[in-house]
């Protein structure tokens, strides 16, 4: 079975609209699907999608745009980091960089902005994240369910870290 089906045929069991479940069975490039899947993200998060074999079909793609399963992260100024499973790492934003991060299960990530960089997280799960903003640099971070952070906000009068405690396990 074709990739894109596999992953229309699961997504359904999961609930994807109809309108989607089509687009996933006519979409066959591999970045396409990993396109689709950050504009779905909410449905991806909150579903569990795609199961773990799946992602990993898209090994070597995925990492390039910031997703990233039971493996180590390291990245910088990264428009996109999702992080699923166990992954451990860091994910850097300097400048005026800009930046989307979500981590959910049992993964620990440290995410650091600097200058004017302005970074939104959404931690899920059991997941563990610290957080440092310097400079005029601003972190928001969602936080879901049971997930645990720490912050280390240096002595910089102009970073901003706010915390939103979602009452939800997810959106």
């Amino acid at each position: 079975m074709k990739l894109n089906k596999e992953l229309a045929k699961e997504a359904r069991a999961k609930g994807i609209c109809e309108e989607w479940y089509s687009r996933l069975r006519h979409t066959e490039d591999k970045h396409a699907l990993i396109q689709m899947f950050l504009k779905g993200i909410d449905f991806c998060i909150s579903e569990d999608f795609p199961s773990p074999r799946l992602l990993h079909l898209f090994d070597g793609i995925r990492q390039q745009y910031g997703i990233f399963r039971d493996e180590p992260v390291h990245v910088e100024n990264s428009k996109y980091v999702v992080v699923f499973g166990r992954c451990e790492g860091s994910a850097n934003y300097n400048g005026f960089s800009v930046g989307q991060v979500f981590v959910k299960h049992e993964s620990k990530l440290s995410i650091k902005a600097t200058g004017n960089a302005f970074v939104m997280v959404d931690v899920f799960d059991n997941a563990e994240i610290e957080v440092t903003a310097e400079d005029n640099a601003k972190i928001c971070v969602n936080e879901y369910g049971g997930a645990v952070f720490s912050m280390l906000n240096s002595a910089h009068p102009n970073s901003i870290i706010k915390i939103v405690k979602k009452q939800s396990k997810t959106y």
